[in-house]
């Protein structure tokens, strides 16, 4: 299943970032959502990186989110899978962000959530103190 994730910051109109996400199977909760995310982003970030020259179409793609990076390597993620799930929830149980699918909140831990495939998620941030819970997902 393919979904889309848009990272926001409350009170701003720009994203943070977009992202087209591949689930290897459809989550029934909000729980199983958050955790696939947050082990994809995991492994995301601490796979090898390239340090590549970026192309035309990589530029102008990134300057429409409003900033143009290259390859960030700066310090190797040695987070385990348990210690990431584990800083995901408590930042969901702080209220540190807010879960959207097409339009409608998320807001049970525990409860039933329909996806379909291309739907849209959208995580907005509280707080600039959720650093490290955002690296899991973009």
């Amino acid at each position: 299943m393919r979904i889309t994730v848009i990272a926001k910051n409350a009170g701003k109109r720009k994203e943070l970032g977009k992202r087209q996400i591949e689930l290897v199977k459809t989550p029934q909760t909000l729980q199983q959502l958050l955790e696939e995310l947050t082990l994809v982003g995991l492994a995301d970030a601490q796979a090898e990186r390239n340090n590549q020259p970026l192309t035309q179409s990589d530029i102008d793609a990134q300057a429409e989110e409003g900033r143009v990076k290259f390859a960030e390597n700066y310090a190797t993620n040695n987070d385990t899978p348990e210690k990431s799930l584990e800083r995901m929830r408590q930042a969901f149980v702080d209220g540190l962000f807010r879960v959207f699918a097409d339009g409608e909140e998320l807001t049970q831990w525990e409860g039933p959530i329909s996806l379909k495939e291309d739907s849209e998620l959208v995580f907005i941030r509280f707080t600039m103190l959720t650093g490290l819970c955002w690296r899991c997902i973009f």
